[in-house]
């Protein structure tokens, strides 16, 4: 009887030992599976736990780390991350990204071949991220979640911030792959990072880039993306040496969520999103549609006032997807059972239509679009004005201005909003240096509700910057901030230059004759309704216009020789339509892109030329 009490309190004694810390584990690291509905099968993780977990009743909350190409689920810097976590008041989940665990490519992205599997991670993170806040003591809401990747792991963060935004409030993307192909085997989309920043306002996001390695040069141009995008919390840091994590650039981005989740950025009032998937869900708002094909479904500038919605086949300037009808629900932010305007202005058809909606016992809304694109306005009788961008011209006609040289830019507004916006105040911006506006405050008056109206005088704007020498952003953006008897409204434009660059003079074209690419009678003249690619000597080009009579583009990917297949080329197929007239000029600013090997170096070679339909070059 003694000795089954003295055996019985020495089992107490040692699980209190274990409970309080003293073993070297203090059970800050475990390995565990759950089942995953999305691949119907175990999924393994490790979690890392802080070293009170066992001893208290605190809820934390959570970093998810994404590990790169070869990994896994069990971190090379374990130990690093295990001494992090111990010594902070937080929990770090490793997941695993191996769709299959043969695989040592993860994420199921990458160029066509390397996308196999139909499930796809942007549905596993919402479960994993389940299982973990049943399953532990989880502060839940998107300011106290985190995510941290490396490499492919890098990418994964930003596109899964961007994804769900509303689920996480910090990413980290450290020296993360600059694009890939992501989606289904037969249907998926290319995703280039630097463009893609718009889907990540409201989320903490720091960057680390390298002073050598594979992908230096490839993410200085995801560094100037989000520079570009502008009005982001964003933090970029370039660490000496190569490609690999290392345990101080760990710990600098831990700290920075650390640091994150006592300073969140608030949900953002107006935001914007390009989705790849066809069905979606995006801060409250959920968006159906029957989108089959390569592209995405983009929201912009969406406020309880409305938003505008469009198609686009690629990111950021493609054309829309013909057949494609999208269904919106909003959150309920409108009062329950209430009769509001729906305004819908068909910008690419110039039409404007109102009907009245009712929402639903909860607030919400549902409206329906088809693929082209709408200026929606949401707003109940006599609701306010919402004053948005609604369309520009260069000195009087083209979209493009001229370099070096001074253009009159005249702006068109369009009211969605309810009442009369009487006297509004528009002043113009851009974050490029080399872009200078004179008097960059103008005034229109009078904008009835539904109203589209030019803004009588012309900003006065001259384009000094240079084309970029590599893949980088480089159009011009143009910020709006339009104020009116005390309501601001902020838009935003893009505005590409017609450089002062070196004429292409030897220039191919392809309509049909190589059987691959341009479609038509194969003799080498671009004629009305051919598909043709144009070449500079050898090189295809990518094509910048805004005349009329190109009524189609798809885009040619080249997968260019390097070390590690990043960095894609993109080169341009249009139609000719079939009522361009024989003898019109077209004319083009062109760019070609050669890269180096080893470094995965895009140089980009711009010029321009003209090509007159209908006859020989």
């Amino acid at each position: 009887m003694k000795s089954k009490t003295v055996n019985n309190l020495i089992v107490k004694m040692l699980a209190v030992m274990l409970m309080t810390g003293f073993s070297s584990n203090s059970f800050s690291q475990e390995d565990h599976t759950h089942f995953s509905k999305v691949f119907n099968r175990e999924k393994p993780y490790r979690i890392f736990l802080p070293e009170d977990y066992y001893t208290s009743q605190k809820r934390y909350p959570v970093i998810y780390f994404f590990h790169g190409n070869k990994g896994s689920h069990i971190p090379r810097l374990s130990a690093t991350m295990e001494q992090l976590v111990k010594g902070n008041p937080v929990i770090m989940v490793a997941w695993n990204g191996r769709s299959v665990d043969s695989d040592i490519r993860p994420y199921n992205i990458g160029f066509h071949s390397n996308i196999n599997y139909e499930a796809q991670f942007k549905d596993y993170f919402p479960e994993l991220v389940e299982h973990i806040d049943s399953g532990y003591r989880t502060l839940a809401g998107r300011s106290n979640r985190a995510v941290i990747g490396h490499s492919m792991g890098g990418i994964m963060s930003f596109f899964i911030a961007g994804k769900y935004p509303s689920m996480i409030g910090t990413a980290v993307n450290s020296k993360g792959s600059p694009e890939f192909f992501i989606g289904y085997p037969d249907n998926h989309t290319l995703y280039p990072v630097r463009y893609m920043f718009k889907n990540l306002h409201g989320v903490n996001l720091r960057f680390h880039n390298s002073t050598v390695g594979e992908l230096v040069y490839l993410n200085n141009e995801v560094n100037q993306g989000a520079l570009h995008e502008g009005g982001l919390e964003y933090e970029y840091q370039v660490y000496e040496g190569g490609h690999s994590l290392t345990p101080k650039e760990f710990t600098d981005a831990f700290n920075f969520v650390m640091s994150s989740f006592k300073d969140p950025s608030p949900v953002p009032k107006r935001w914007h999103h390009a989705d790849l998937y066809p069905n979606f869900e995006i801060w409250g708002y959920e968006v159906t549609s029957n989108l089959n094909e390569p592209g995405f479904i983009e929201m912009k500038g969406v406020t309880t006032g409305g938003m505008r919605i469009t198609t686009k086949k690629w990111q950021p300037y493609g054309r829309v997807i013909p057949g494609v009808e999208i269904n919106v629900k909003t959150p309920p932010v409108y009062e329950p059972g209430t009769i509001y305007s729906l305004f819908d202005y068909n910008e690419t058809q110039g039409q404007t239509e109102v009907k009245t909606v009712k929402s639903d016992s909860e607030g919400s809304i549902r409206f329906s679009v088809n693929h082209e694109s709408h200026q929606i306005g949401i707003y109940k009788a006599n609701g306010p004005a919402e004053i948005v961008f609604a369309g520009y011209n260069v000195d009087g006609q083209g979209t493009f201005l001229s370099h070096k040289k001074e253009c009159n830019l005249k702006l068109r507004l369009l009211n969605r909003g309810g009442s009369i916006s009487k006297e509004a105040t528009v002043t113009l911006s851009t974050f490029n240096k080399n872009v200078k506006i004179e008097k960059p405050e103008l005034k229109v008056n009078n904008l009835q509700p539904g109203g589209l109206k030019w803004i009588p005088a012309d900003f006065k704007v001259t384009a000094s910057n240079k084309p970029t020498a590599d893949g980088a952003p480089f159009r011009v953006k143009f910020h709006l901030i339009i104020t009116d008897n005390g309501n601001t409204w902020e838009d935003e434009f893009e505005a590409p230059v017609m450089y002062d660059v070196p004429v292409f003079s030897n220039i191919g074209i392809d309509d049909g004759d190589s059987e691959i690419f341009g479609s038509g009678n194969g003799n080498n003249i671009a004629e009305p309704g051919e598909w043709v690619m144009i070449y500079e000597v050898s090189h295809r080009t990518r094509l910048y216009y805004d005349d009329p009579y190109i009524d189609g583009e798809r885009i040619h990917v080249d997968l260019q020789p390097d070390k590690w297949g990043d960095g894609y080329a993109l080169s341009s197929i249009i139609h000719i339509s079939e009522d361009c007239p024989i003898g019109h000029q077209i004319k083009f600013l062109a760019c070609y892109e050669v890269k180096e090997w080893k470094a995965i170096k895009r140089n980009v070679t711009w010029g321009v030329f003209t090509i007159t339909v209908g006859k020989e070059e």
